[in-house]
């Protein structure tokens, strides 16, 4: 008989508890980069998000990064994770964040929405 062994699993950030419990979120799309790289300008500073280059996921559905925004209805708590994709399969992800309202409006305002 086979027995398999259970995978260690990571005990969830407290960002990530907090994420998953917000009632609201939102995507969207950037021109991919090196995740590690990206860690690090997040890791430095979150305003590093609005610097990427927003893409059509439509278009372009070989690679790119999707950002996920995780936020209550006043906007009061915001979190978000950046996460990669190829060929619509998730590959790699950087941790969850705390983020602020204006993060997260100076990000969709690239893609023509007004929060």
């Amino acid at each position: 008989m086979l027995f398999f062994r259970k995978k260690d699993k990571e005990t969830p950030s407290n960002e990530k508890k907090a994420a998953n419990s917000m009632p609201r979120t939102k995507k969207v799309q950037f021109l991919p980069t090196k995740i590690s790289e990206l860690t690090e300008q997040l890791n430095a500073d979150i305003f590093e998000l609005t610097r990427l280059e927003p893409v059509n996921y439509y278009a372009d559905k070989s690679s790119y990064f999707q950002c996920t925004f995780f936020y209550r209805e006043d906007y009061s708590e915001v979190y978000f994770v950046v996460e990669q994709f190829d060929n619509d399969f998730r590959r790699a992800s950087t941790p969850y964040y705390k983020g602020s309202y204006e993060l997260m409006k100076k990000t969709v305002i690239k893609f023509g929405q007004k929060i």
